[in-house]
């Protein structure tokens, strides 16, 4: 009698072992080298920036209807000198793409504090370059989507629109031949005409002529899914 009770218990400890093994190696387990199986990148796309986005937040998903997981990350007054310390939120985010529209802010800060002179360079286009860098240095596989800096009306930028070209040129010779970062136009986007002497149609921003009203949104939002190759 004991030893039929001793084979039954024996039984059950054997079947419970296999039933552990087949446990550890089925799927969301261990692979057969003993290693954990990889986890499958989520596409996500992140948009980054100033307030030209910031304040696109609440239409942005809808305008680009048709990119994976869009999230806006965007903050209204940033420059370069923010986003070079974005480190954190792109390891959070972990995108596979980011849009990025930076630069006017460099532009109109007529108080520069050497911040960005440590980061890469007093020159516009040397910081945003060091943004972009630290991008790729942070997440390797990233494509990006960078905006070239718009002509605005706003007199600040208007009267700095020269350096606003200038950086433009020096950026879209930066990025050429990356195949990890490409430029989307909108330098004279918000014209109407070849005028480019007087300043952009007025109706495409608010009363700021800096800020964009909801028809300079639906212009920009054609530019991007042009550029995202949204609508084949």
């Amino acid at each position: 009698m004991k030893r039929s009770v001793l084979s039954v218990l024996v039984c059950i400890i054997t079947v419970s072992c296999a039933l552990s093994l087949c446990a550890c190696n089925g799927a969301g387990g261990a692979s057969d080298s003993g290693k954990p199986a990889e986890e499958e990148r989520v596409v996500k796309t992140l948009m980054v920036g100033d307030s030209l986005f910031d304040l696109w937040k609440d239409n942005c998903v809808e305008d680009l209807l048709g990119v994976e997981n869009l999230v806006n990350v965007a903050v209204g007054g940033t420059s370069s000198i923010y986003w070079q310390k974005s480190q954190k939120i792109l390891k959070r985010e972990n995108p596979t793409t980011i849009i990025m529209s930076l630069g006017t802010n460099d532009i109109a800060d007529l108080n520069r504090i050497g911040e960005c002179a440590a980061r890469g360079g007093d020159n516009y286009e040397q910081c945003l370059q060091g943004v972009l860098e630290m991008f790729k240095e942070t997440i390797p596989d990233v494509h990006i989507y960078l905006l070239t800096i718009n002509i605005c009306g706003e007199n600040i930028r208007w009267n700095k629109r020269a350096e606003i070209i200038a950086c433009n040129r020096i950026m879209r010779e930066y990025c050429e031949g990356k195949d990890w970062v490409e430029m989307v136009e909108t330098e004279y986007a918000f014209y109407d005409d070849d005028n480019y002497d007087e300043k952009p149609n007025a109706e495409y921003f608010v009363s700021d002529y800096l800020h964009f009203s909801r028809k300079g949104y639906i212009r920009l939002r054609e530019i991007l899914r042009k550029a995202l190759k949204l609508d084949k």
